[in-house]
C-alpha cells in the first residue's frame, strides 16, 4: 500500500469511490514494469456502509477483505464485501460479494501518462443478483505531480459486456500530500457518467425504466495513510456521496438504502 495511494479506497469503491473496486482498481499496487517476481498485498477495509457509484448498498458496518497479486505488468485481484447488518437485498452476517479482477498496465510512450486495461467479474452470492463482467481502461495523467500540490486527474471507462451491457464513465482528480515519509494526506473530488443502459439497471424508475443518461454520483473524499512499518501501512477515509438529482435520486431513493451518504472507514494493507 505504501507503494502508491490508490483512489480506489476511496471511490473506494466511487467510483466505491470501493466497492466493487472503485473502482478497481488494484488497490495497493502502482503500475511498475520493474516488477522482476511476484508481489502479495493483502488488505482488509472495515467501514461504516458499503457504497458503489452512488448506491448506497449497506447502510451498516461492513468488511471488505482483498488480496491482489502482481507480476511484470499484470495483476490479479479478488475482492469480497461481508454485511454485518442486513444489506438492500436483505443478506446479513454473509457475503453479498466477491469479484474477481484482471489488469494491466499497458507499456505507452506517452510523457506523463499511465494506461491501465482490465476486466472484473462481479459475483453475488446469497442474492438473487446475476453475476455480470465489465471491461475497462484507465488514463492517469502525471504530468502535475511534481507541483508544490500536486494534481493527478483520471478518467476511467467500464463496459458491461454481460447482464447491464451500459457502460459508466468515472472522473477524478485527487489531491495527494506527503507530509513524512510515513504520513501522506489525499483529497480528491470524483464523478460518473452512466448511459441510458447503465442508469436502467442501476436505477431502475418503473417496470420498464426510462432513464436518459446523464451524470449519476459525485463524491468528495480524503484519504490520511500512515505507514506503520515499511511493508504495512494503515488508512482512514471519509466520503460524502451523492447523486445528481432528479430520476436517479428518485430511484436511489426507493431501490437503495439511502440516497446519499456520509461514509468512511478504515484500511490496513500487508506487502509481502
Amino acid at each position: 500500500m505504501n507503494k502508491v495511494i490508490m483512489v480506489g479506497f476511496a471511490a473506494l469503491a466511487a467510483a466505491g469511490v470501493a466497492g466493487a473496486q472503485t473502482e478497481t482498481m488494484m488497490v495497493g499496487l502502482a503500475p511498475n514494469s520493474a516488477r522482476m517476481e511476484p508481489e502479495v498485498s493483502v488488505e482488509d477495509a472495515i467501514l461504516s456502509s458499503y457504497v458503489w457509484r452512488g448506491q448506497v448498498q449497506n447502510n451498516d458496518m461492513v468488511t471488505q477483505p482483498q488480496i491482489t497479486v502482481a507480476y511484470y505488468d499484470f495483476s490479479v485481484n479478488v475482492w469480497g464485501n461481508y454485511n454485518f447488518g442486513k444489506d438492500y437485498n436483505g443478506v446479513s452476517g454473509d457475503f453479498s460479494e466477491i469479484d474477481l479482477s484482471l489488469a494491466y498496465d499497458v507499456p505507452v510512450n506517452i510523457s506523463d501518462m499511465s494506461l491501465t486495461v482490465g476486466a472484473i467479474h462481479y459475483t453475488f452470492p446469497n442474492t438473487m443478483a446475476e453475476a455480470t463482467t465489465e471491461l475497462y481502461v484507465a488514463g492517469t495523467i502525471n504530468t502535475f505531480q511534481d507541483l508544490i500540490v500536486p494534481v493527478i486527474p483520471s478518467v476511467t471507462v467500464f463496459g458491461d459486456v454481460d447482464e447491464v451491457k451500459g457502460t459508466y464513465v468515472l472522473f477524478d482528480v485527487n489531491v495527494p500530500y506527503a507530509f513524512s515519509d510515513v504520513l501522506k494526506v489525499t483529497g480528491g473530488v470524483s464523478a460518473g457518467y452512466g448511459n441510458t443502459s447503465y442508469n436502467d439497471y442501476y436505477f431502475p424508475n418503473g417496470a420498464v425504466s426510462t432513464q436518459d443518461a446523464g451524470w449519476n454520483d459525485f463524491n468528495l473524499y480524503g484519504i490520511v495513510d500512515y505507514e506503520i512499518l515499511e511493508d504495512l501501512t494503515a488508512s482512514l477515509s471519509l466520503v460524502y456521496t451523492g447523486l445528481e438529482g432528479g430520476s436517479i435520486e428518485s430511484a436511489a431513493k426507493d431501490v437503495y438504502d439511502a440516497k446519499e451518504k456520509f461514509w468512511g472507514g478504515v484500511n490496513v494493507a500487508y506487502d509481502f
